[in-house]
Formats: structure tokens, sequence, C-alpha cells
């Protein structure tokens, strides 16, 4: 007769949390998308990564196209939530303005693989945000309060210029994004080795300055 001991214990039965399933399978699926495309991603690695099987993905997304638009609304809110916290109208315009540009470039350092994921929708003309609502209406308020910067900064004698604060957000993310988009090309054109931590500082510093004298920030008599 065996001993007690020697009888096999039920293993425990893993519940699943489906707000941290979704989660995992949405982490994954950023990565998969970003270094593969919409195209060129498969369903199956990222089961595999999530540890989960394909009718999770069905479940709770829906399919490969519900599934990708769920990561660009996640990443664009992530962004999005990121800008908020900036919380203009409490500072002094010029250091708020010098906020605006220092985050956005930060970001796009940082965040490798939100870049991608843009560069890859651009590749599909924009095919799958322009489904995105939710992206449009989270993105407005934060121009709106660009342009609420600008009428403030201007008025105060901060600014010189008051700009349309979509010219102004794209200019910001033009110099932000720009070498990291073309690194390999542009850095081969010029010479210089445009992802160098040094280089990138210094270009950090170009870009605030590039913003800030246009705006002519603290020049206004």
């Amino acid at each position: 007769m065996s001993k007690i001991e020697d009888v096999p214990k039920a293993q425990p039965v893993r519940s699943r949390n489906p707000e941290r399933t979704r989660a995992e399978i949405l982490s994954v699926a950023v990565t998969e998308f970003a270094e593969h495309g919409f195209h060129g991603a498969r369903v199956e690695r990222i089961t595999k990564a999530a540890k989960c099987n394909a009718r999770m993905i069905y479940h709770y997304f829906g399919g490969k196209e519900q599934l990708y638009l769920a990561v660009l609304d996640s990443v664009y809110a992530q962004i999005r939530n990121r800008e908020a916290q900036l919380r203009f109208g409490t500072a002094d315009p010029v250091l708020e303005a010098r906020r605006l540009v220092e985050f956005t470039y930060d970001y796009f350092a940082q965040n490798g693989d939100f870049l991608k994921l843009i560069r890859n929708e651009n590749l599909l003309n924009g095919k799958y945000i322009k489904r995105s609502q939710m992206i449009r209406d989270m993105s407005q308020p934060f121009i709106t309060a660009i342009g609420e910067l600008m009428e403030r900064g201007h008025a105060a004698g901060s600014f010189s210029r008051k700009p349309d604060p979509v010219q102004l957000y794209v200019t910001v993310v033009a110099l932000s994004a720009h070498h990291l988009n073309n690194a390999a090309t542009l850095g081969t054109v010029v010479g210089q080795d445009l992802t160098d931590p040094a280089w990138q500082d210094a270009r950090r510093d170009h870009t605030v300055d590039v913003v800030l004298s246009y705006l002519g920030a603290g020049t206004q008599v």
C-alpha cells in the first residue's frame, strides 16, 4: 500500500482573469505588429507569447483586424494620457512650451514600438487608423490645449508669434521623430551616427531651441 505522501497531488487549476488576459494579449500584440506590420504579424506568435489559444483572440477582440485596431487605440491612448499630465495653464507659457517639446522628443526616443507602428500604418496609407473614432476624439483636446497655450503666451507677451496649434504640433513631431525614422539612411548621407546618445542629446537641445526661437519666446516688447 502506498504511503499517503506518495499519492500525486492534484495540480491547482489556474483561473484566468479576463482583464489580465486581454492586457497580456494586447501587450504582446503591440510588439508583434510593431516588428512585422499588419500583414506580417501572425496570430500564432501572439498566442504563443501570451500563453493563450487563438480562441482567446477572437473572444476578446473579434479577430486580427480588430486586435490591430485595439493596438493602435492602446498606443495612442498611452501618449495622449501622458500628454494630459503636462497640464498646460498652470505655469509660465515659455516653460510649458519647452515641456511640450521635451516631452514629445523624449517619448519618441523611449518608445520605439510606437514609432514602428506609426511607420507601418503609414505604409498602409492610414487604412486602419482612419477607422478609429477613439483616436480622433482623444487627440483633439491636446490640440485645443496647445492652441490655448499659444493664445495665453501671446497675450502675456511671452511669444511674439501665435501659430496654428496643428502646424506647431506637426513641427514638434517632425523635429522629434525624423532622425529616428530615417537614422540609417540620413546618418549615412551626413556621415554621422544619428543613434549615438551624445548626438541625440544635442538634437534634443537643438529641437527645443528651434521651437522656442520660432515662437519668439521672451522677445516680444
